[in-house]
């Protein structure tokens, strides 16, 4: 027997710690309260129209389909735009699962690329439907398949669609960290790990068929809307101590710091980037390179003695784009490296890359995979699209006024950070940061008007979504 999906049937109806040295205390944010959204298919209500309804996320889908089901660069970047959350959602045919392991692969694949291009930062969850009364026979098959999709974008990213009972049997055998539960095949039981519930269906929104959801979680998967993440920043003082920071990206309020290391590292870095929460690379003026390896920021900061990594390091500017690219401009050349260790050693710096000369920046960020971001002496905000040896896309987000930050630093998420020389730091959101406009960039908030006495400044990437 064929199964058929609930949403199927009504698609089908409807087609017919930083700053000062001085240490600070700050309240933890509350979790969110229950939020209001909407699922939709072949229907595209008008995002303002979705807000004014009192909704602030959306989940949509990525499928095979090619009958205007799917969600699209454009539809993403309005959504956005009106302040909506998205969530990514998997659905083709509603009894994919039962393909098993290889399925799951195939499927986690497309979804992945298909959300990347339409936005979706790479460390957001993506669920996969599970989207018929499915029974306990079919519970390994279907458990396959959620391994298939684990392999590829791992399983903390790995979330399904479903009722009770299978949302319930995933959860159990550890198959998924993200829950999307309907009302459908659920009896009036809800399983208290899924993040959204999806508790009506036919409703109208802007003329448009939909289904009624509601998250009950902080975080449920979203993206796209408002920032949400924390932003972890290093910096340095003049003295070669270490500093480190948490900053809320949702309020632009820190939430940890300032922690300032007891150690020096034995000289002034010229150049900074963070690998990840607690490895650093710095260089020297003398242009060797150096990892650090924290080993605590909570209380203190204390860290490694710096191992030196090699020379001929003379760059002035370096950032990271937490996808294994490394940039770093010298001598206004740019040049791209692929790390391939969380803790790299020499060995593990490869691919010195000459991407192109020219690249006359004052600061320097990545904001995602093979993007960064620069500010120039005269004022320009640019975005960069780095593409290969000689191969760049180039786009000016603000022709003036940004010459005033000595430190630029992108945690994600469209999040960017502006660091003044008399020490004071300023928030800027960039709705829809790949799309080579700045018009969509919002700010500046005043995180602090004052205290950051740091000369330089590297935010971990990817924690901002």
């Amino acid at each position: 027997m064929t199964s058929i999906s609930r949403r199927t049937l009504l698609g089908a109806a409807g087609a017919a710690v930083l700053g000062s040295a001085t240490a600070m205390s700050f309240a933890t944010p509350a979790l969110a309260a229950v939020r209001r959204g909407i699922d939709y298919s072949w229907g595209r209500p008008r995002p303002s129209a979705i807000a004014a309804a009192g909704y602030s996320f959306v989940c949509r889908y990525v499928s095979w389909s090619t009958t205007g089901k799917n969600l699209t660069r454009s539809e993403a970047d309005a959504l956005r735009a009106a302040g909506l959350d998205i969530v990514t959602n998997w659905e083709y045919e509603a009894s994919e699962a039962l393909g098993g392991y290889s399925a799951g692969v195939e499927n986690a694949t497309e979804a992945n690329r298909q959300a990347i291009v339409c936005g979706m930062p790479s460390s957001r969850p993506i669920y996969f439907s599970v989207d018929w009364d499915a029974s306990a026979a079919q519970q390994g098959t279907i458990n396959a398949y959620f391994d298939g999709i684990a392999s590829v974008i791992g399983r903390s990213r790995t979330g399904a669609y479903g009722g009770f009972n299978v949302i319930d049997r995933l959860f159990d055998a550890g198959k998924v960290t993200w829950g999307w539960q309907t009302y459908a095949w659920s009896g009036g039981n809800w399983d208290s790990r899924a993040e959204l519930r999806q508790v009506q269906n036919g409703i109208t929104v802007d003329g448009a068929d939909c289904d009624r959801n509601e998250a009950h979680a902080a975080d449920f998967g979203q993206w796209g809307g408002q920032p949400r993440g924390t932003a972890s920043i290093y910096g340095a003082l003049a003295d070669g101590r270490l500093t480190y920071t948490a900053v809320d990206a949702s309020t632009g309020t820190r939430t940890h710091g300032a922690v300032v290391s007891t150690a020096t590292l034995g000289f002034v870095p010229k150049a900074m980037a963070t690998l990840n929460f607690n490895t650093i690379l710095v260089t020297n003026p003398g242009g060797q390179l150096y990892r650090v390896d924290v080993i605590t920021n909570n209380e203190s900061l204390v860290f490694n003695a710096p191992v030196l990594l090699g020379g001929g390091w003379t760059h002035d500017l370096l950032a990271f784009d937490g996808h294994g690219s490394l940039f770093g401009i010298a001598g206004n050349t740019l040049r791209r490296y692929t790390i391939t260790a969380a803790k790299p050693a020499a060995s593990n710096i490869t691919s010195n890359t000459v991407i192109d000369s020219g690249f006359t920046l004052k600061t320097l960020t990545a904001t995602g995979p093979g993007w960064i971001l620069g500010t120039t002496t005269g004022g320009l905000l640019l975005s960069y699209k780095i593409n290969g040896a000689g191969n760049w896309d180039r786009y000016e987000l603000r022709s003036s006024t940004w010459q005033v930050f000595d430190n630029l630093l992108s945690p994600g998420g469209g999040v960017y950070f502006g660091h003044r020389p008399e020490g004071s730091m300023h928030q800027y959101v960039d709705a829809s940061p790949y799309n080579g406009s700045g018009s969509d960039i919002s700010g500046a908030s005043v995180v602090d008007a004052a205290g950051w006495t740091q000369y330089l400044l590297s935010a971990q990437p990817a924690t901002v979504s």
